[in-house]
């Protein structure tokens, strides 16, 4: 028996069922679950899982468009468990486990799986002789439902539309919640470093420290979003990471702290920095490509707008939370950019790869940035730097002719990407709005 399932089951033996999980382009879960004493065969021989699980839009629907349906039979592929991620699912009432898979394709990872995209990324810059080390931050709402609307959850009912921001009572009114969170994130060893109150009623944040192995960070933010909602369920309310699920509040998004380590452990930014400069002019130069992979929904683009602390313009700044790309204070040691352009409903490990591969753009070109933002960035957008993609299909259209990001991502999952963003599109413009009704039934 592997080493990592025999100490999991003396560690946890009362375990019964163990979801092996696929999360998909939209990081979905995906995957079977099946009794915990057949982990071992799993462990060994592996899973077959259809590769058109990364054909499926966000309701589930297959996308016949890309290509990985009819034309291959459906046909499976090997999937193999990936050990260092077994753990416990503490928000069950029966006892379970959950580990990730990965799409094997002749040992290389299936070219639409986006923990195989976010792994070769990852390869790519140790090949440079750099070794990433990444930290995620991540918003949500806690929200109850009234009339069938969701609302930002208190205790005792629904709160005025109050900032909260930094508010530590605002963490203790959702003392339960938090205490089973942290207890979760414990048997789940995830690195959990802080929670904070957010803007917004019902909204928080919570941060996870930094990982020497940027792989395993992502997996800590895929892990950290299902447990923050299987934990939210067993407290009888429930989580999003909407990127923008009320009209009138802050939006929640998905920052991602960046430094890179040389062979003996240096913070490469802080002695070359030249390359911090390239990283970051990679970084500028390829993100109107990599905004469909950071602003995945329709919903996501309601999230950028001005005085909203989400970036709307390709620019960096030191110290500057109204900046894309910001370099926090720090001890030199610590030197990191932090990435603030993906919302809290992206796909983290798309999301890495990007910025990843954006930065090994960046430094294999040389290439320079602009200066930095200086103040509010947003009064800075007029004559400043071009426009990002505002609209959901400006950013698609943006990354399937791309001649930066789409390369190094693979041209093929940029194609199978697109076809299922294109295919909700489609089918969410296709669908009638209440609006419709209250405003032609009568009138037309």
């Amino acid at each position: 028996m592997n080493e990592v399932l025999h100490q999991f089951l003396e560690k946890h033996p009362r375990a019964a069922f163990v979801d092996l999980v696929l999360p998909d382009l939209n990081g979905i879960a995906r995957g079977k679950r099946i009794p915990v004493d057949m982990l071992a065969k799993a462990f060994g021989a592996g899973v077959n899982l259809p590769a058109s699980i990364f054909a499926l839009d966000i309701t589930g629907a297959t996308v016949d468009a890309t290509g990985l349906v009819w034309e291959t039979g459906d046909a499976d592929h090997l999937c193999r468990c990936v050990p260092e991620t077994l753990q416990p699912m503490p928000w069950r009432s029966v006892p379970s486990a959950q580990i990730l898979l990965t799409m094997d394709d002749h040992g290389s990872g299936f070219f639409a799986d986006p923990r195989a995209i976010a792994q070769r990324a990852v390869a790519r810059m140790k090949a440079m002789g750099m070794r990433p080390q990444v930290a995620f931050e991540l918003e949500f709402y806690l929200y109850g439902l009234e009339d069938g609307r969701p609302r930002p959850l208190a205790p005792g009912g629904f709160p005025d539309e109050d900032t909260q921001v930094y508010d530590l009572d605002s963490l203790d009114r959702q003392q339960a919640f938090f205490d089973a969170l942290h207890s979760a994130c414990a048997s789940q060893g995830l690195p959990l470093e802080g929670t904070v109150a957010e803007y917004a009623p019902g909204q928080f944040e919570v941060n996870l420290h930094y990982r020497h192995d940027a792989l395993r960070a992502a997996d800590d933010a895929w892990f950290l979003k299902r447990l923050v909602k299987g934990v939210a369920q067993a407290q009888g309310c429930c989580a999003t990471f909407m990127a923008k699920p009320y009209p009138a509040l802050a939006g929640s998004g998905m920052h991602v702290h960046v430094s890179l380590a040389d062979g003996q452990g240096n913070n490469v930014f802080a002695r070359q920095p030249a390359v911090l400069r390239h990283a970051l002019g990679g970084l500028l130069n390829t993100l109107p490509e990599g905004v469909a992979l950071f602003a995945p929904h329709a919903n996501s683009y309601r999230r950028f707008q001005t005085a909203s602390y989400a970036p709307t313009m390709p620019c960096w700044g030191e110290n500057n939370r109204t900046a894309a790309l910001r370099i926090p204070s720090s001890e030199p040691d610590a030197l990191r950019i932090e990435h603030r352009f993906a919302g809290a409903d992206a796909n983290p490990y798309l999301v890495l790869a990007a910025i990843l591969e954006g930065i090994a753009f960046g430094i294999e070109a040389a290439m320079e940035p602009p200066p930095p933002i200086s103040g509010n960035a947003y009064a800075s957008a007029e004559g400043g730097p071009a426009a990002l993609p505002g609209r959901w299909e400006e950013a698609l259209a943006a990354l399937a002719v791309g001649e930066r990001l789409r390369p190094r991502l693979g041209m093929d999952f940029v194609d199978v990407y697109c076809a299922v963003k294109q295919q909700e599109m489609a089918r969410l413009a296709a669908a009638y709005h209440p609006l419709e009704y209250g405003w032609y039934l009568d009138r037309a």
